[in-house]
């Protein structure tokens, strides 16, 4: 989504994602976890495109009974075609608690910063706030998670300064088949970025830069981009340790620059192991 452009034909990639996560418990009330993941994609003709994403996260948590206090770390390196391409961390705090017996809110303020390998201009700093929802029901095996983002960017160019909103529902089902436990979920995402309003002239040193072509494609002084995604799966239970989740997920993406319109389709299988 940080390509900021995409090519004239459609093409196709494997999309690989592989994992590790630690639970420790100290107390009764203190929680960490701990993950790294490794994710990318290789495409079959635009191999320019293929990406590498390295991700390690830290979170802490105290349950002080009714609420629950924690902060967490997130950092990312993304290549490109094997490059350098971004370095992406995020450092959060949260408050969650339950109201009533069936419902769990939970909100955070995130400080995120962006870093950029090929020059600097969409280097950004970010502020964004979350809440979410969850509304528990058929005895606690299914839940309904609506939640809502914003986020405000401010880059070193102008013409990326942005403001987002985001809105998310997801729906989850766990139940028993043959004996081992399963879960459905669907989840819906919706999208809305709009830029500043900017003047770029001609002779702007911005529009020489490959990670601000679509300055040159601007319908409009403002740029809006809208995604909507649908994701779908299905997590089987093959032994008390191992499960499988196929997925596919659908995103229509929209944009008053013609290179950031798009539809993204992903379908995978990814096979799980809990100790």
């Amino acid at each position: 989504d940080e390509l900021n452009r995409s090519s004239d034909s459609s093409d196709e990639a494997w999309v690989y994602d592989a994992g590790l996560e630690a639970i420790l418990k100290p107390t009764k009330a203190l929680n960490l976890t701990m993950g790294y993941s490794l994710s990318g994609s290789r495409y079959q003709s635009n191999d320019e495109f293929d990406q590498d994403i390295h991700l390690a996260s830290a979170d802490l948590s105290y349950d002080f009974d009714p609420v629950t206090l924690g902060t967490s770390y997130h950092y990312s390196r993304a290549t490109l075609a094997s490059d350098p391409f971004l370095d992406f961390k995020r450092a959060s705090v949260y408050l969650g608690s339950l109201v009533g017996e069936d419902v769990y809110v939970m909100a955070s303020l995130q400080d995120k910063s962006k870093d950029f390998e090929e020059g600097n201009v969409r280097d950004a700093d970010i502020r964004g706030v979350s809440v979410d929802a969850f509304f528990f029901f058929n005895e606690a095996r299914s839940h309904l998670l609506i939640g809502v983002d914003g986020d405000q960017e401010d880059a070193n160019a102008d013409a990326y300064d942005n403001r987002l909103i985001r809105v998310r529902v997801s729906l989850a089902h766990k139940f028993q088949a043959a004996g081992r436990e399963n879960r459905l979920r669907l989840k819906w995402r919706y999208e809305n970025q709009e830029y500043d309003e900017v003047s770029i002239a001609p002779s702007d040193p911005l529009l020489n830069n490959p990670l601000t072509e679509d300055l040159q494609e601007r319908t409009s002084d403002q740029r809006i981009d809208k995604a909507y995604i649908v994701e779908a799966g299905w997590r089987v239970g093959l032994t008390e340790v191992l499960s499988l989740e196929p997925r596919i997920s659908y995103g229509h993406y929209t944009s008053n620059v013609e290179s950031a319109n798009y539809d993204k389709t992903v379908a995978g299988v990814t096979l799980r192991a809990g100790f």
